[in-house]
């Protein structure tokens, strides 16, 4: 039942930021450090929960999380996708991490880290992102609520080559 509540969640979300218009006074100065660092260290713990190593903050990922926030929350969509057609993987890229593996998580509407954890720990493909034996870096983005939008919240996974 969890499962499809968070599915339900993540769909009503996705109707609602298809709807939405675009935030026009969105504040993109990128994670508020206690955020990453709540982040980091609720995906951790939850990696050592499962056994697994704990991933190392990277700035460049951080920074294609935070672009990628900041894009959803000024355009007004919610979705892997982005401008110009990117994906994670051509997300960072640009910012110049060399990948071999890329994966990403997406949130809307939860505000607290806690929730958001909560929620992607309930989600199958989102949990496993999260407990990705092969990934080793963690980028962290975040948008904060503007109006009656957001925030948006952007978990980037990679494997560097």
């Amino acid at each position: 039942m969890r499962v499809f509540k968070g599915l339900a969640i993540a769909m009503v979300s996705a109707w609602v930021m298809a709807a939405a218009t675009p935030a026009s006074a969105v504040s993109c100065a990128g994670a508020p450090s206690e955020v990453s660092q709540q982040m980091l260290a609720k995906v951790n713990a939850e990696r050592k929960r499962a056994g697994l190593r704990p991933l190392a903050f990277d700035q460049k990922l951080a920074r294609a999380a935070q672009g990628h926030a900041c894009d959803m929350a000024r355009r007004g969509y919610f979705s892997h996708n982005g401008a110009g057609g990117s994906t994670p993987k051509t997300r960072v890229k640009k910012v110049g991490y060399k990948t071999c593996l890329t994966a990403e998580n997406i949130s809307f509407g939860w505000r607290s880290v806690d929730q958001v954890m909560n929620d992607l720990m309930h989600s199958p493909k989102h949990r496993q992102n999260i407990l990705r034996r092969n990934v080793g870096e963690i980028g962290i983005g975040f948008v904060p609520r503007t109006g009656n939008q957001g925030p948006w919240w952007v978990q980037v996974f990679a494997k560097p080559c």
